[in-house]
């Protein structure tokens, strides 16, 4: 299957987003907390708790459409201060750019050989 992850860390926690065709899965320290379904480009926010000695903290993690750099921007936040955030072009979209690339290459052809 094609998939986009994001993965950071803080304080020894693993923090990673995964981005499949019509779903996106929150997965702290191996497990998942949370996950929505729908289109890529909609805008998403999860919230997660995670230990942190005696007490916890609150992670936010939202993705959303980038317009500049172009792209899917997945941002995470512990205690309300931002710690990650990167945009990355999910692989599947550049398949698709490929794909329509190679239409619009063999109508050009077509078209010229007329």
């Amino acid at each position: 299957m094609i998939k986009t992850t994001w993965k950071t860390e803080y304080k020894g926690h693993v923090i990673e987003l995964v981005n499949r065709p019509w779903l996106e899965r929150l997965i702290v320290d191996g497990k998942e907390v949370a996950r929505a379904s729908g289109a890529t480009w909609e805008p998403r926010s999860f919230q997660a708790t995670i230990p942190d000695g005696n007490g916890s903290m609150k992670v936010d993690a939202n993705t959303r459409f980038s317009k500049s750099p172009r792209g899917l921007r997945f941002t995470v936040s512990v205690d309300g201060k931002e710690i990650y955030s990167e945009v990355k072009w999910p692989v599947r979209w550049y398949v698709a750019l490929a794909a329509m690339g190679v239409f619009l290459v063999s109508v050009v052809a077509r078209l010229l050989d007329l």
